[in-house]
């Protein structure tokens, strides 16, 4: 049996959480751990989780703590989680500054199917 990748994601969207739940569930590469509002939750789920994901797919823009602060504090206290960003802004300035709070990759929020599939890719490149 193939280890899945376990991941985490976080957006204030209820669509995308359920998007993601469906699309994760459908598939056997990916284990959802954690599907959170905003990213004060997922650090939170972080600290008091027994098992780490190996990814965190976080948006840009939501409530309590944006996508910017998020991946600084996990980057910070979590090392070892590869950080991705997920966001529909299209602004340069704010794609850069998410890059240097360490995501290694940012998705437009078309289609969530293509962020799964670079993000298998880049495991299975990258191991």
């Amino acid at each position: 049996m193939v280890k899945k990748i376990k991941i985490a994601f976080a957006d204030d969207s209820i669509l995308q959480r359920t998007i993601i739940r469906a699309i994760v569930a459908q598939n056997n590469i990916f284990d959802l751990l954690y599907n959170c509002s905003n990213g004060q939750e997922l650090v939170d789920q972080l600290e008091a989780c027994t098992e780490l994901p190996q990814v965190c797919i976080i948006d840009l823009h939501m409530p309590l703590m944006d996508g910017i602060e998020t991946a600084n504090r996990i980057r910070e206290k979590f090392p070892s989680i590869k950080l991705f960003g997920y966001t529909s802004s299209i602004k340069d300035s704010e794609i850069e500054i998410f890059h240097k709070s360490g995501v290694q990759l940012i998705f437009n929020k078309t289609n969530f199917n293509i962020v799964l599939q670079e993000i298998h890719r880049f495991f299975t490149t990258n191991s």
